[in-house]
């Protein structure tokens, strides 16, 4: 019986990626988005700039859309000292996925601006924003139904060593006119993304109350990470995650946030167990990572392929 269900799911994998019907885009991002799938979650990514639109596979029309939209250096005081110039950034966008997860890799060197007139540019940041997407069940505590964002910073500027940094993510409905966005207090969110026609909770984010940075002697060490929400309207809203207080002067920051679904418990009649079996089987096909940007849905878009990096 065990045979049969994961021969018969390697054979809906593998048919699932080389012949998945067109689909329609979440989001208007122009060139058209790149996409990939694990079978349970749908991740569309601008080519551009370091933002996800994340929604079920069989839930067609959803969708909650986060990105990177800037950071600052606070001082002491809670004063912006500077800024990072995310305006005209030229994203590097490389397919870093390995054998067990994808991974969409964001990274850009950005100048650094004064916050206070006359801007003018006073250094320089190493930026990278990871999306990762677990591929299969490699562990039973793999987590198959989120997708991470990770953000790397490196090599800030100190306007002062007692200062610190805030990163701010902008969050909006994938379909802004059939979906809102709302605060929560279940545990572990901090931001869901419901239908409007029926109140049901699509999708959801959740930011990490830590961060690891590394002194300038490579030492690392745990700091705060303090999020906070502002939700200027249904279909718009702003994170911002607050590093420490004075705890500035350190030579690199990684942090993790993350943008999950909610899943029913069959897709299409199978137990979402059984993907999770079809999923570690897969590992004996090293992922054919490249080949899974494929178009999902019912309408034509024209996705294109994140080219794998040579090794």
């Amino acid at each position: 019986m065990k045979a049969g269900l994961l021969s018969f799911g390697l054979a809906l994998l593998f048919l699932g990626i080389s012949i998945i019907p067109a689909a329609t885009a979440a989001t208007d991002w122009q060139p058209d988005p790149v996409a990939w799938t694990n079978g349970l979650v749908l991740c569309q990514f601008s080519s551009v700039r370091p933002a996800v639109s994340v929604s079920a596979l069989e839930q067609n029309g959803t969708g909650l859309t986060l990105g990177t939209t800037g950071m600052t250096e606070v001082s002491e005081a809670g004063n912006a000292v500077a800024t990072a110039n995310f305006t005209g950034a030229a994203w590097t966008v490389a397919n870093d996925s390995k054998d067990g997860f994808y991974d969409l890799a964001f990274s850009a060197e950005l100048p650094l601006q004064s916050a206070t007139e006359p801007r003018t540019q006073v250094g320089s940041v190493e930026l990278r924003v990871d999306f990762q997407l677990a591929a299969y069940a490699v562990s039973p505590s793999t987590v198959l139904d989120s997708v991470s964002v990770r953000l790397s910073v490196a090599n800030w500027t100190w306007q002062m060593a007692s200062d610190h940094l805030e990163v701010t993510f902008a969050a909006t409905p994938s379909f802004p006119s059939t979906e809102r966005l709302a605060a929560t207090s279940e545990p572990g969110w901090l931001l869901t993304n419901s239908e409007n026609s029926s109140g049901r909770t699509l999708e959801w984010m959740a930011a990490n109350p830590n961060a690891t940075a590394w002194t300038t002697s490579g030492t690392p060490v745990n700091i705060s990470a303090t999020p906070s929400l502002v939700l200027s309207s249904p279909v718009s809203a702003d994170v911002a995650v607050e590093f420490g207080s004075g705890a500035g002067a350190f030579r690199s920051l990684s942090y993790l946030a993350e943008v999950g679904v909610l899943l029913p418990p069959t897709i299409a009649g199978i137990p979402l167990i059984d993907f999770a079996l079809v999923g570690a089987a897969a590992a004996i096909s090293t992922l054919a990572v490249a080949v899974v940007a494929h178009r999902i849905r019912t309408r034509p878009s024209r996705f294109i392929y994140v080219d794998e990096e040579e090794r």
